[in-house]
This record gives C-alpha cells, sequence and structure tokens, in this order.
C-alpha cells in the first residue's frame, strides 16, 4: 500500500480470509508472560513519515483514534484490542497540538496469552515467527530472547497491517524491540477525513515504567516554552549516561559495566538517580524537565550531564531548550553541533551547519 493511499477517503473495510495456523513449541512466550517486560529501546522514534503528517488538533485527536481503533480490531478481529488499553503518554493531549500520537500498552495485555500462545491471535503463523524470529537473532546477538521475539512480532503486524488495512500505514522497518510506528488520516469532531496523516506510535512494554518514561509536564508561565516531554526524558538519560548508565525507555536503567538492569519501575530509577548526584529530588520534580534542570545546574558533574545531553538533541528531532541556547551556541564547534534536526523557527536555526 502506498502512503499516498492512506490520505484519501476513508474506504469501508473488507475483511479478507484468514487461515488460523496451528502451534509453536518455543517456550519464549511463556517466560515473556511470568515476567515483567525486557523489552529496550534507546531513543525516541521522532517522525518517520515526514511530510505525510501534519500536527493534530487537541479536538481531532478522540475521533481520529476511534476511527484508528475500529479499523486495527478490523484487521485483527482475534487480537485482544481495547482502546483503554492502550495509553496515550507524552504531551498527547495537553497542549492545543501535538506532533505524534504515542500509545503506551503491557506487553502482558496485549499478549494475555503470552508470546507463544498471541500471536496467531495476530495473524501471524508459526513458521513466520520462527523464521522472523531466527533471522533477527542472527543480527541482534546481545539481546534476549525476549526482546528479539518481541520485535519480530510488531514487525510481523506492521508487515500484515500494510497488506490488510485501507488506512493504517506502517514501517516495519523501523520497529524496534517495543516501538512501532504507524499512521492515519486525521480525521476532525465531523468524522471528516482531513486528507493529513498524523504518526500514531505504539510502545509495548511494563505499563508503569512506560507512563513513567514517556512522562510529560506542559511548560508554565516563565520557563522556556520549547519544550516537549522528549526534552525532560533526553535529559534524564543523559544524567544516568554520564555515570556509566543506559536509560532505556520501553525497558528501565541498565548498567553499562556489568550488564544488569538496576531500575526497572519509577521509584527504582528515582532512587538511583538521587544516590549517583546525591539529591533529593522527588518523583514530581523527576517528571518536569524545568525541575530536573534546577537540580542538577550545582552539581560538579552539571557541564559533563550537558554536553551528553546536548549531543542526544542533536540527532533528535527537536528544538534546544531556550535555558540552554546560549551554551549550544558557545560549545557548538567544541561538540560538534551540526544542528540539522533544529525546527525553521528555532533561534539557532541560522547556526545550522548542516541543512
Amino acid at each position: 500500500m502506498k502512503i499516498n493511499d492512506i490520505l484519501n477517503d476513508f474506504k469501508p473495510f473488507k475483511r479478507r480470509k484468514y487461515k488460523g495456523p496451528g502451534r509453536l513449541t518455543r517456550r519464549l512466550g511463556k517466560d515473556f508472560h511470568r515476567k515483567k517486560s525486557s523489552i529496550k529501546a534507546i531513543c525516541e522514534g521522532g517522525n518517520v513519515f515526514g511530510g505525510n503528517t501534519e500536527r493534530i488538533d487537541r479536538e481531532n485527536i478522540q475521533p481520529t483514534l476511534q476511527r484508528y481503533f475500529l479499523e486495527l480490531k478490523q484487521v485483527f478481529p482475534n487480537a485482544n484490542i481495547n482502546p483503554k488499553d492502550f495509553v496515550p503518554v507524552g504531551s498527547v493531549g495537553k497542549t492545543p497540538t501535538s506532533g505524534d500520537i504515542d500509545l503506551a500498552i503491557d506487553a502482558t495485555v496485549m499478549f494475555p496469552k503470552g508470546i507463544e500462545d498471541s500471536y496467531q491471535d495476530w495473524n501471524i503463523t508459526p513458521p513466520q515467527f520462527t523464521e522472523r524470529f531466527d533471522l533477527l537473532k542472527k543480527r541482534a546477538r546481545a539481546s534476549s530472547d525476549e526482546q528479539v521475539a518481541v520485535k519480530a512480532i510488531l514487525q510481523l503486524i506492521s508487515e500484515y497491517v500494510n497488506e490488510h488495512a485501507p488506512n493504517i500505514h506502517m514501517e516495519p522497518k523501523k520497529v524496534q524491540p517495543g516501538q512501532a510506528y504507524g499512521m492515519f488520516p486525521q480525521f476532525d469532531t465531523q468524522g471528516k477525513n482531513l486528507n493529513i496523516g498524523i504518526q500514531i506510535d505504539w510502545m509495548v512494554g511494563h505499563l508503569p515504567w512506560l507512563k513513567f518514561s514517556y512522562s510529560s509536564v506542559p511548560p508554565t508561565e516563565g520557563q522556556s516554552q520549547n519544550v516537549k516531554g522528549l526534552h525532560r526524558t533526553q535529559l534524564m538519560l543523559a544524567m544516568f549516561n554520564a555515570q556509566g548508565y543506559s536509560f532505556r525507555h520501553v525497558y528501565g536503567v541498565i548498567n553499562m559495566e556489568t550488564k544488569e538492569v538496576e531500575a526497572s519501575t519509577p521509584d527504582e530509577a528515582l532512587n538511583l538517580l538521587n544516590s549517583l548526584y546525591d539529591m533529593n529530588i522527588s518523583v514530581e520534580e523527576l517528571g518536569s524537565y524545568h525541575k530536573l534542570h534546577n537540580a542538577i545546574k550545582d552539581h560538579s558533574m552539571y557541564k559533563e550531564v550537558l554536553n551528553v545531553y546536548l549531543k542526544i538533541l542533536d540527532s533528535s528531532r527537536a528544538d534546544i531548550p531556550e535555558d540552554m541556547q546560549e551554551y549550544w551556541i558557545a560549545h557548538q564547534k567544541e561538540l560538534g553541533l551540526t544542528g540539522k534536526f533544529i525546527p525553521d523557527d528555532s533561534n539557532l536555526a541560522q547556526y545550522r551547519t548542516i541543512q
């Protein structure tokens, strides 16, 4: 299905016949269902559909999602798809417009019987799953079987959607363990197709962690107004990184030396960060870019954290927070900052070295 096809008028769904598969004997799904998800993702996806999408008005989010889930349930009539289980995270609905719609779902809800007994509900056959799992496993030897299994099933779901859904388009090649990216036409409150897409992404993992990881607190008056959830999360990522830890959006916090997971819940992440920086911040402060930034400003490692943070943002489709822009200009050459993804209306657009 071509991308432009989904921007045409909404088509009535025509169900295709599907012959149910047999049963796979792997124990991956049972192990996955017994434990909290250990899926990982290194970075937030950003917009992967380019000029085919636009920001969506807050009032159009609900009617768009209603149509989206209706079609998704028609494509996968046997899957456990309940719109209430897909929780909007990030800045969705908190600002007048949103650049995309991030939906978090607990892996044990999406695959209630474990992967082994659930993937067939998503119209995936045993040979398809086995072949894809083996292929991905060869390419990602450092990943756990659970991570590879979830990536395999999300890729196959994405491919099936592209073959059978009249209006949803997904990007199988962009799939990460626990993350899948899709696009769907925007609809207004009157049910009119606006003939432009909105990116709708899935985050699959342990729901409490996902809600914490993608938390977004809108700025208040007097604070930098060009920040969003990504800025807070990536600042937290930079703080862990500077201390030898890796923050995984869908997974937890890993000690990069031992490769062990040292935090997989919000409280554990908070306690670890407080311990590393000798701070005493609250969960509320950890959820806000501005409060987290203020908490680290006087620390001896502040400059190191800031350098890591700006390098991360240099590869993200986001502006640099206003309260860091002077530092960005002063250290652009030293840090090798290109500004490639800085928006055109940014104060720093004139400093871009790569267009």
